[in-house]
């Protein structure tokens, strides 16, 4: 048995260790991308014809209410059957399903002092699609990285979300560390 061992280990050596330096490739040009100095924030991130949508209105006032931190405020511009869903791997990632679901994963976001930075804005009557900046320094670890959101809107509320993280390696390591230091 020890001799099919030994024989075995350098195979997966062989296998493992540029999967490894690979993996390690992808994190550091995910890491270069995501510099904020080559993605400045536009002084005007609504795109020509999207001004006049109600459903970027809703989308706005709920920016707005995101960065008071007031939960309240914020589920005004939420349905109550809401479907928001966040990639990963990390304890947060999911579709949260609900007001309740919505309210408890922004709670953690808000806890986890995560910012949003506009960089675009575009609307049709329907769908806002979001380009923005997330950040955050909060317990010795930093994220900051781009997202793009598609938000769909009925009945003049934020009916379902989906998120695309341009890093889901650096967003699985924050999250995965911030809700670790909670517990």
């Amino acid at each position: 048995m020890l001799k099919s061992l030994l024989v075995a280990l350098p195979i997966t050596l062989a296998i493992a260790l540029p999967t490894l330096a690979s993996n390690n490739i992808h994190i550091a040009d995910a890491t270069e991308i995501n510099s904020s100095e080559l993605w400045p924030k536009p002084e005007f991130p609504i795109a020509k014809g999207s001004e006049n949508s109600k459903a970027l209105n809703v989308v706005q006032d709920f920016f707005a209410a995101y960065s008071t931190g007031d939960i309240e405020q914020i589920k005004e511009y939420v349905a109550d059957d809401v479907e928001w869903h966040i990639p990963g791997r990390h304890p947060l990632a999911g579709t949260k399903r609900g007001i309740e679901a919505f309210t408890d994963f922004f709670k953690q976001l808000g806890a986890a002092g995560f910012k949003a930075e506009v960089m675009i804005l575009a609307a049709n009557d329907t769908y806002v699609i979001d380009a923005h900046r997330g950040y955050s320094s909060t317990n010795g670890e930093n994220i900051d990285i781009n997202w793009v959101l598609l938000y769909q809107i009925e009945n003049g509320k934020i009916k379902r979300v989906q998120n695309f993280s341009d890093d889901l390696y650096s967003s699985d390591r924050f999250f995965e560390q911030f809700v670790s230091s909670q517990n």
